[in-house]
């Protein structure tokens, strides 16, 4: 973190001090003539990394107050610039304070427009700090400053009063700032041609009756209605400033100890008179203002530094949280590390007792590769065997289709050609095949079934034949199932000699037929 570098600036006299946990160091004065402007020049360079701040404590102060249009984004840019033009033309030194808000109408906003309205004397400055590059954090003034002291002041005036006067001595004169509901208003500063406290304490009287005067006037406080007025002084001159400031109907004065305050709010330096100039630095340090007077083009060190400063904390941030990754990663793997050597042991202690279990056994007659063809060959058999419940499950949906038709039995087997067995016109049948061998994508199950159909159709070869085709066609009606039908209860072939069927002494037996399934695996 760069040090710290404050600047006090009134009509006479540029102060610089170093400023370190509360502790106020001066490091030189330089006169506003052009011979102090050089030197301190001569002093910058010797500094440029630091961060500079400027207080000022000059005469050549404006407010104007005044209510615009809630608007927002651009529009309230532009509309608040170009009310300071109109207010405060040809300084650049300004701000716009928000009030807050009407209630009644539109519900406007309240803006205090305040600026330092000689710029030429605080340029020279400026451009010396601008040639030796250094970090300028912002220009602030007194009254500005008094506003956040007023939030921190041990007295409950500020909270109690919805108007009050604080008044505060330095190196410049008597300043007199006027706050309303908390928030500064109007500030005024009063040169002094002596540095005794009976006189500084006459004219603290004297200037707080023509302010209040001058209030009655703009119509900020009302006429008759007691004006608190809380005055910074060390605790040595209370009881002067007590005895020349007597409480009025206009005025009711509060001395504030300076010593005491400053204390309360750290400061190191302890001040040796009623001058605050100590605690104003030392509050400009510590509670920044967020607005101040210096333009951008003033500032852009100071944001390069605040960008720079953004971009390494974060770097800083990444590597840390790199660094705590990595070592969480490094402990973890250190665990596995060890769970890994663990679980090894484990091993080799169960392999140990495996081993032990089964030298216990008795010898087996074959080996454990033998067994172990063994056990795959069964396997196989039985991945070949084929299950009937789908093939009987087909055959009893065809039965329920064909009520006439009476079955007798099934013969089942696995063949690898589904013609095995059966007589082709060429001569005897062909020899069975073993079915085992094979893989199981070129066996086929195949099943042959016996039936019978009534007696009363004997003579009725159409019939018969209708009946036998239609109970095929139910069996294989999905193409799954190939069907072949065997024998048929009459003869249809040419060669065999016709008989006559008038005999009624022969016993007369129920038509029979037979026909082959068959399914590959």
């Amino acid at each position: 973190m760069p040090q710290r570098r404050l600047l006090f600036l009134d009509a006479n006299l540029m102060s610089a001090y170093r400023w370190q946990d509360g502790q106020l160091y001066p490091e030189g004065s330089f006169a506003t003539d052009s011979k102090g402007q050089e030197a301190f020049a001569t002093y910058l360079p010797e500094h440029k990394k630091s961060l500079f701040y400027l207080l000022a404590e000059v005469v050549e102060e404006g407010f104007q107050a005044d209510v615009i249009p809630h608007v927002q984004g651009s529009d309230r840019t532009a509309l608040l610039k170009r009310k300071v033009d109109q207010y405060f033309f040809g300084t650049t030194l300004n701000l716009a304070f928000t009030m807050g808000r009407e209630t009644e109408g539109r519900r406007d906003d309240k803006i205090l427009f305040y600026a330092l309205t000689r710029p030429q004397f605080f340029e020279p400055w400026l451009d010396a700090l601008r040639a030796a590059e250094c970090q300028l954090t912002g220009v602030y003034s007194v009254s500005l400053i008094a506003n956040t002291l007023v939030s921190l002041l041990s007295s409950k005036t500020p909270r109690e009063s919805p108007r009050f006067l604080l008044v505060s001595l330095s190196r410049g004169g008597l300043r007199q700032s006027f706050f309303e509901q908390g928030k500064l208003r109007f500030s005024r500063l009063t040169p002094l041609l002596s540095d005794s406290a009976e006189e500084i304490a006459d004219a603290c009287a004297l200037e707080s009756t023509r302010i209040h005067q001058y209030l009655i006037g703009q119509r900020l406080v009302e006429r008759g209605a007691a004006l608190p007025a809380m005055v910074l002084t060390h605790p040595s001159q209370i009881q002067t400033f007590r005895a020349r400031c007597p409480d009025s109907n206009d005025l009711r004065f509060e001395f504030i100890d300076l010593v005491a305050e400053g204390r309360r709010l750290k400061l190191k330096t302890v001040p040796q008179d009623s001058r605050s100039e100590a605690l104003f630095l030392h509050l400009m340090a510590r509670k920044t203002p967020t607005q101040q007077f210096a333009q951008a083009a003033e500032r852009r060190l100071f944001r390069l530094w605040q960008t720079k400063l953004v971009l390494n904390s974060m770097s800083l941030v990444i590597f840390l949280s790199c660094m705590i990754f990595s070592g969480r990663q490094l402990i973890q793997t250190f665990q596995l590390s060890e769970n890994t050597s663990e679980v090894q042991q484990q091993a080799q202690a169960l392999a140990q007792r495996y081993e032990a279990a089964l030298k216990t056994l008795p010898q087996m007659p074959f080996s454990s590769s033998n067994l172990r063809a063994l056990i795959e060959g069964y396997d196989n058999l039985v991945k070949r065997s084929a299950t009937l419940d789908p093939m009987y499950q087909r055959i009893s949906e065809a039965l329920q289709q064909s009520a006439r038709v009476e079955l007798d039995r099934l013969d089942w087997k696995v063949l690898r050609d589904p013609e095995e067995g059966l007589p082709s016109s060429g001569g005897p049948g062909k020899p069975p095949v073993p079915a085992l061998g094979g893989s199981k994508s070129d066996l086929f199950v195949v099943i042959d079934i016996y039936a019978q159909l009534p007696v009363t159709l004997k003579n009725d070869e159409r019939t018969l034949k209708t009946i036998i085709e239609a109970f095929s066609a139910s069996l294989t009606k999905d193409g799954k199932v190939q069907a072949r039908i065997l024998k048929l209860p009459f003869d249809v072939e040419s060669t065999k000699a016709l008989r006559s069927t008038d005999d009624s002494a022969t016993v007369v037996e129920a038509p029979r037929f037979s026909l082959r399934l068959s399914q590959k695996l």
